[in-house]
């Protein structure tokens, strides 16, 4: 759990550094209780992306009935002052967890995206942290635009589309469409600056909310991954509301949005549990 000046600086830099060994076995385990508990109990936003396809897998994230026992879980590890010392913040929120299950050795790219298309929340205190119960490599693993938390920020993708991965979120916005890597990547591969990492077993991908990521196929060399994500917010946090009207998601993510606040404040949201 010991930070350095070195990661301090990539996390803020670069958006997303692999953090080694942060988990061993029983910092591990319990990581596993939780998401074992989250698949047992699933929340009402639980799901199959790409349903119906052979690409299809399972997806929940902030359940409200399992909050106490993802909390414990954060406590019981120290998180909060982990991501406490990343960042030097005073204050800590937990927004929730995200469950991932892709297994069978065929199951898609998740589409890039930024997850501050589907909150309304920026600045340089956001972030998931991103552990896989299996060893991952690299090619199977999570990919991040470098530097894209402090760039533009897109629509976001409805995750309704094998075909078009840009497909967008909000049908009404200025925010600009999604670009389609792949697309560019197959045309040159260094038309994007792209970081991933090799994981094994314990480590941690710690990443910007913000930041433009997807990725993380199974193959047949790496058939299985079963992924916790747990989201910290700190004291640099501002208020920017989605947009509004009319969106292709599976609910109303404006209804997010907090007409008591103004743009550019604080975020202090009381659904988040604020840590210390």
């Amino acid at each position: 759990m010991h930070v350095t000046e070195q990661m301090k600086r990539d996390l803020a830099d670069d958006g997303a550094i692999a953090v080694r060994g942060l988990f061993p076995p029983d910092r591990l385990a319990r990581m596993r209780e939780g998401f074992d508990y989250g698949i047992a109990h699933p929340g009402p936003l639980h799901g199959h992306a790409f349903k119906g396809t052979p690409d299809e897998h399972f997806n929940d994230y902030g359940n409200p009935a399992n909050r106490e026992t993802h909390l414990a879980i954060v406590r019981d590890l120290g998180l909060a002052d982990f991501v406490a010392e990343l960042w030097g913040s005073q204050h800590i929120w937990f927004l929730g967890e995200e469950l991932f299950v892709k297994k069978g050795g065929r199951g898609a790219r998740s589409p890039w995206h930024q997850d501050t298309s589907y909150f309304p929340v920026v600045g340089p205190h956001m972030l998931n942290i991103w552990v896989s119960f299996e060893k991952i490599p690299r090619a199977n693993g999570l990919e991040i635009v470098r530097g894209s938390h402090r760039g533009v920020q897109y629509n976001g993708t409805s995750y309704k589309s094998l075909k078009d991965p840009t497909d967008p979120l909000w049908l009404q916005t200025d925010w600009p469409r999604l670009p389609d890597v792949e697309a560019d990547r197959a045309a040159d591969p260094k038309a994007w600056d792209i970081i991933g990492f090799d994981l094994d077993i314990g480590d941690a991908l710690i990443l910007h909310s913000g930041s433009l990521h997807g990725g993380a196929p199974v193959t047949p060399g790496c058939p299985d991954r079963h992924t916790l994500v747990y989201r910290f917010l700190g004291d640099e946090t501002f208020y920017r509301p989605v947009p509004t009207g009319p969106s292709s998601f599976g609910y109303d993510v404006g209804e997010l949005n907090d007409p008591s606040m103004k743009p550019g404040e604080p975020y202090r949201n009381k659904d988040y549990v604020q840590l210390r």
